[in-house]
């Protein structure tokens, strides 16, 4: 019988994120355009203070709509839940499965530590468990071994740079 998948097998690396002064249309789009399901809400020091997922945003869309509130108006501080849902991600996946149906989520988000602050680093959400469960070539490319942009890379797409290689 082969070992029951990791959490780590499964994440994804990198987490969508959005600052506090975003207004929730910009979350709303960000989450759009980039086929996110939820993202971390970051401080100034890019710590993570909360996190918005869809059920989040309809509500807030229904309380906007009830009080003929402007949605550019509203931002994520607002409405985002401060309680960030978390996971060891060296567990079997099964129980990562039971601690998001314990705690209501749809997402668990793995978070470095340090002086007292959190940053984002991975996350799980219901639909890479359904991937999981389609079988190894859908969570191909994810997971803790997933290939990864070096720092550079990173910095060049961050400010976009062209790449050696053009």
């Amino acid at each position: 019988m082969p070992d029951p998948l990791l959490v780590r097998d499964v994440m994804r690396i990198g987490v969508p994120t959005c600052k506090l002064e975003d207004s929730i249309a910009h979350v709303a789009a960000l989450m759009i355009d980039g086929g996110y399901t939820a993202v971390v809400v970051l401080g100034e020091e890019g710590d993570a203070r909360g996190w918005i997922n869809e059920r989040v945003l309809a509500s807030a869309y229904e309380s906007t709509a009830a009080t003929s509130e402007d949605p550019s108006a509203v931002v994520a501080q607002d409405i985002m839940d401060e309680h960030v849902p978390e996971c060891p991600a060296d567990v079997p996946l099964a129980s990562a499965v039971q601690i998001m149906a314990d705690q209501g989520v749809d997402h668990l988000f793995f978070l470095h530590r340090a002086g007292g602050l959190a940053w984002p680093s991975s996350m799980l959400s219901l639909r890479d468990i359904v991937r999981a469960l389609a079988g190894s070539s859908y969570i191909k490319g994810q997971g803790a071994a997933a290939p990864r942009l070096t720092p550079m890379d990173l910095f060049r797409q961050r400010y976009g740079l062209p790449s050696p290689k053009d």
